[in-house]
């Protein structure tokens, strides 16, 4: 009777340690959507700062202004969300379909460069994998 008893709870306990698991999980995911901890329109200074880097843009401030910008707002934003950021910040910025083809490949330049702007080398912010890195953004979810 009392290992019965000892066997049902220790299956309990499993069973809620693994519903609190599974409810802070799906917590955490959902808060990197935009509008909440990632802000609508992410990362303007990264925007500018990637096309300048990629493009031959010519920016409004010294490269290093517009470098030091995009840092601060790469900070304001949790690490574990910061390479959803980078990546919804270049969903927002695809190029429409009629758009030429110097549009479309300034475009993936900047979205193979944007990657790079948590590296050491440039802002060196930590993310969700535990160091100043993110996978190529069609991989980060």
């Amino acid at each position: 009777m009392a290992y019965r008893r000892n066997h049902l709870l220790l299956w309990a306990a499993v069973l809620l340690a693994a519903l609190a698991g599974a409810a802070t999980a799906a917590r955490s995911s959902s808060s990197c959507a935009a509008g909440q901890a990632i802000p609508r329109r992410p990362l303007p200074g990264c925007r500018w700062y990637a096309a300048s880097r990629t493009c031959g843009a010519v920016p409004k401030l010294p490269r290093e202004a517009m470098k030091e910008m995009c840092c601060r707002q790469l900070e304001a934003i949790p690490a574990e969300c910061r390479c959803k950021a980078l990546r919804v910040m270049m969903e927002e910025t695809a190029p429409p379909a009629s758009a030429g083809l110097r549009g479309r490949v300034c475009w993936h330049a900047q979205a193979e460069f944007a990657p790079a702007v948590v590296t050491e080398a440039e802002c060196g912010v930590t993310t969700i994998h535990g160091r100043p890195f993110c996978d190529a953004l069609s991989a980060e979810s």
